[in-house]
């Protein structure tokens, strides 16, 4: 939040393009620039892109084994056997597992649903699940987030006289479990275009080819994609293509929901009759559903989404907005031992970071926060009995899981994907795991951006960020992961008027430039930028443009990203 790091101004698409597709679609030039710079090829892609349709999701029978999954399942509900669904303890194993379970009970199968749990089981399918499900007389398992390197299990469950169904938005490892059917986009022979959809994505794929064969109503499968919504954003999946559908009208359901637990946890969470978008879920919504799991067991998660009753979801919003202010203030104490840690290396790079004394339910968040902070990929392990599990976050451009692989030789257990993942480790063989874990991201880091720099879409005059500005802007929405908001830069800023600190770490100001004012802030920067600021008479701002509500008054106001002196270099 500062000029010492770099910043790119994107390169400007050609006047040429920008006039014909503002022309096509009947925009403005600056959204039109937006576009191309966003990989809009042409006006019909943008158009696709500003206003997606059900009708652009592609058939999913095109997916693998979708076939074979749905007529098992078909066959299952019509002979009423006992189906069990087994899902992952984060938001988007939880709310898939919620979705698929809505969908069998409208059909009048009561599905036994179970959930891992975190402390004691960890991630995946285990045996334990395995004989809860036989013992239940389980005929037909199917699996949600999960299941597609489960193979003992499922191998397993398949000597116990069990049919698994695998839905799964992970990467495979090789060879694919022995179950009857294995619905994920990411396993080699998949034609499925899209390989970016998460688990409750690939789940409402799979109930809406069972709606084209008669089980369950696409109608009804619409009015879920509040719970798709949730699980694809907090699973940090990229906002494009088919993701940008499901969130974008996901948001729209969600804010008129009448499923008794949303309506509770929108309510709790301070977002009950407001304008949903990303930060909704991904820091109201999102963390208060992951509370659950994160500090040991997900189902009152589960229920919240499941449950018909307004008095029990009230309950149970309530009790997973306590344990999330439980699961800050562990996160807060774990952030502040990692940043010592990482203190104590003699040059930045990779994190691996590891500690006793650390809840194992919480690592992936202050894995995320590391990963912000310093612009470095980051392993966070909680040891315990000298056996760590990990939890980690990337960059852009080194990818997780095939850095994981690359280790596989010093890991018990790993998965996950380019972004995030997760291992198991022999407390031993931490240090190793660390040294080669470097090693592997200095290799890549000769190719990646340096950590510190700040892209920005277009430079603007403060009198152009307006309320048409704004209008633009929302068409671009929902902003996330591949679909950032813009960044725009303005030059040659003054500040008349000082900076007033606010809260714990912000500072407000009034940015004017020749004929022209806007109101400012400046997040989590501290209160002493104020007087490093203050010695410039002149500023570059890099900035969002926001709505700022407040005291029932709506206002423009820019987010800075970034400030730096108008004189320097660039």
């Amino acid at each position: 939040m500062d000029g010492n790091g770099i910043w790119t101004l994107r390169e400007k698409p050609t006047p040429g393009r920008v006039e014909e597709m503002a022309r096509a679609l009947g925009v403005r030039p600056l959204l039109a620039s937006l576009l191309l710079a966003r990989g809009m090829e042409g006006p019909e892609q943008a158009a696709r892109f500003l206003r997606p349709s059900l009708s652009d999701l592609h058939d999913p029978f095109r997916m693998k084994d979708m076939d074979r999954a749905t007529e098992r399942i078909a066959a299952a509900v019509k002979r009423r056997e006992t189906i069990g669904l087994f899902g992952d303890f984060d938001v988007d194993g939880v709310s898939g597992a919620a979705l698929l379970a809505r969908c069998l009970r409208r059909e009048g199968v009561d599905p036994l649903v179970r959930l891992p749990r975190r402390l004691t089981e960890g991630y995946d399918l285990s045996a334990a699940a395995v004989e809860e499900f036989a013992a239940a007389g389980v005929s037909l398992l199917v699996t949600v987030d999960c299941g597609v390197t489960a193979i003992a299990s499922l191998e397993e469950a398949r000597r116990r006289g069990i049919d698994s169904v695998v839905s799964d938005h992970h990467e495979p490892k090789g060879t694919l479990p022995p179950a009857h059917a294995v619905v994920d986009p990411r396993r080699a022979d998949c034609p499925y275009p899209e390989k970016d959809l998460a688990g409750v994505g690939i789940a409402w794929k799979l109930a809406d080819a069972l709606a084209s064969g008669g089980i369950g109503l696409r109608d009804d499968l619409l009015l879920d994609l509040d719970l798709v919504a949730i699980g694809t954003i907090a699973d940090v999946a990229p906002l494009t293509g088919e993701n940008r559908y499901l969130v974008s009208e996901g948001l729209r359901v969600l804010a008129a929901s009448q499923k008794p637990g949303l309506r509770a946890l929108l309510e709790v969470s301070g977002f009950a009759y407001r304008d949903l978008d990303y930060a909704s879920i991904a820091f109201g919504l999102g963390p208060r559903l992951n509370a659950a799991g994160r500090l040991g067991d997900a189902a009152p998660a589960l229920e919240l989404l499941t449950t018909d009753s307004r008095l029990r979801a009230r309950e149970l919003a309530v009790q997973l907005d306590r344990m999330n202010k439980e699961r800050r203030a562990l996160d807060e104490r774990m952030l502040e031992e990692a940043l010592e840690k990482i203190g104590e290396e003699p040059e930045p790079g990779g994190i691996v970071v590891a500690s006793r004394e650390w809840h194992p339910g919480v690592i992936g968040i202050v894995a995320s926060r590391l990963k912000e902070t310093t612009g470095f990929p980051a392993v966070l392990i909680a040891v315990e009995d000298g056996i760590g599990r990990g939890s980690a976050r990337s960059v852009p451009g080194f990818p997780l899981h095939e850095a994981f692989e690359a280790c596989a030789d010093l890991l018990l257990r790993h998965g996950g994907h380019a972004m995030a993942a997760g291992l198991t480790i022999e407390e031993t063989k931490i240090a190793e795991f660390r040294a080669r874990f470097r090693g592997l991201f200095e290799e890549k880091r000769r190719g990646l951006p340096p950590p510190a720099t700040l892209e920005l879409d277009a430079e603007i005059a403060l009198g152009d960020c307006g309320p048409d500005l704004l209008r633009d802007l929302e068409r671009l929405e929902p902003f996330g992961p591949g679909n950032r908001r813009p960044i725009f830069l303005a030059r040659d800023v003054s500040v008349p008027e000082g900076y007033r600190p606010v809260g714990k770490n912000h500072l407000r100001f009034r940015a004017k430039t020749e004929g022209a004012s806007l109101d400012a802030i400046a997040f989590q920067v501290g209160h002493a930028k104020a007087g490093e600021w203050g010695r410039h008479p002149r500023l570059d701002v890099a900035f969002t443009l926001e709505v700022d509500q407040w005291g029932g008054e709506s206002r423009l106001r820019m987010n800075v990203k970034g400030v730096r002196e108008a004189s320097r270099d660039r």
